[in-house]
């Protein structure tokens, strides 16, 4: 009977770590394609060198899991508004994909550099502006999940190392300012857990490589309680510095705040030819960095993905290239064109698959001569 009853305490216990445990997961490769409504309009065509597609097809058919899309407030021209984000995300999840919903707070790009609050929000104080951070997030999350599109990931700003809504929320060193951000992040996240409480809140960092900097930035938001699931980076190799500060940043990040990681945006050129009249945003290239080549593109691709699948405890959970499909069109122009996953023809460029796929398994060693089979 002892002996019995051990058995089954020993098999419950057993069960019960192993439903406990973390479960393994599919690491998330991502595409930000909140271009291509545009693109398609002026006449782009992907094409996988077989098949004429859309982009969507082509990448899901090429490994990539997810997509981010950029919405601004209100923008002139409608560019990234709600109504086409909304269609995309169908399409996305129509192709059977995941969905990042980046949110810029602005009617226009927000970056580092630039974190201007919308038109409608501009003349707000700090408390009315967070009540309006609160119910915007809150109906656009709500609005994504009415048409049965709720998004698995959900950004709190994009890159917001400075803060957010300027100047009200421009991150300075007083304790007034910290607490201004914490406040709007706070109002944020609430909102984001009201309209879909299943969507996971990202906070994004641009400078993926610099592990102090990161960490000074997320120990403010820590100590001041604003509540988030996942940290994301944004890595550019001529703007952040050599690849291999980047494994020590996300490890680091990932042990000290206990979340996961993600690298929300990223890319390498494959040319540094241009195919419009608008100069790219990459042109020439730090000294001693890899070229810019079809070949290097792949090398890079693959090294990014196995660099996040690497975090320690699987919590590298995935990345997303940003704008593959934002090539240079009959009706339009690209600054992006040549960090694009597509070449200038529109076709899909080896790096695809490298940033979505694992790499194959190393071929099996050959049996030893005279060995028994």
């Amino acid at each position: 009977m002892k002996a019995s009853w051990f058995a089954l305490v020993l098999a419950v216990s057993v069960a019960a770590r192993a439903e406990g445990a973390p479960k393994a997961r599919a690491l998330e490769a991502g595409a930000d394609l909140s271009s291509l409504p545009r693109v398609e309009a002026a006449g782009a065509v992907f094409t996988d060198g077989d098949t004429i597609a859309d982009a969507i097809t082509l990448l899901r058919r090429s490994g990539f899991t997810s997509v981010r899309l950029r919405l601004w407030h209100s923008p002139e021209g409608g560019d990234c508004a709600l109504a086409p984000t909304l269609a995309l995300a169908k399409r996305a999840k129509a192709a059977g994909m995941s969905v990042l919903l980046d949110l810029h707070y602005s009617d226009t790009w927000a970056d580092p550099g630039h974190q201007s609050p919308p038109a409608a929000w501009a003349k707000l104080a700090l408390p009315a502006l967070c009540d309006s951070v609160h119910a915007y997030t809150r109906d656009v999350l709500a609005a994504f999940v009415a048409q049965g599109t709720p998004p698995e990931y959900v950004q709190l700003g994009n890159e917001i190392d400075g803060g957010l809504l300027w100047p009200a929320g421009q991150l300075g060193k007083t304790t007034a300012t910290r607490a201004a951000v914490a406040r709007l992040l706070k109002a944020a996240a609430l909102g984001a857990h009201e309209g879909s409480p299943s969507t996971r809140r990202i906070i994004h960092y641009s400078r993926g490589a610099s592990r102090d900097a990161a960490e000074e930035f997320f120990s403010l938001l820590e100590e001041r309680g604003v509540p988030f699931e996942v940290i994301g980076l944004s890595y550019y190799p001529w703007w952040h510095g050599p690849a291999t500060r980047l494994p020590e940043t996300l490890r680091g990040l990932s042990e000290r705040f206990v979340r996961d990681v993600a690298i929300v945006e990223t890319a390498w050129p494959w040319t540094t030819s241009w195919y419009d009249d608008t100069h790219n945003v990459v042109g020439k290239l730090p000294d001693g960095s890899r070229p810019a080549t079809v070949e290097a593109q792949q090398s890079f691709a693959a090294e990014i993905r196995a660099i996040v699948e690497r975090v320690p405890g699987g919590r590298g959970i995935g990345a997303w290239w940003w704008e593959p499909a934002w090539v240079a069109a009959p009706g339009a122009h690209s600054p992006w064109e040549n960090c694009a996953l597509f070449d200038e023809k529109g076709r899909l460029l080896p790096a695809a698959r490298a940033f979505a796929l694992p790499p194959p398994p190393p071929p099996a060693s050959p049996l030893p001569s005279g060995h028994p089979h």
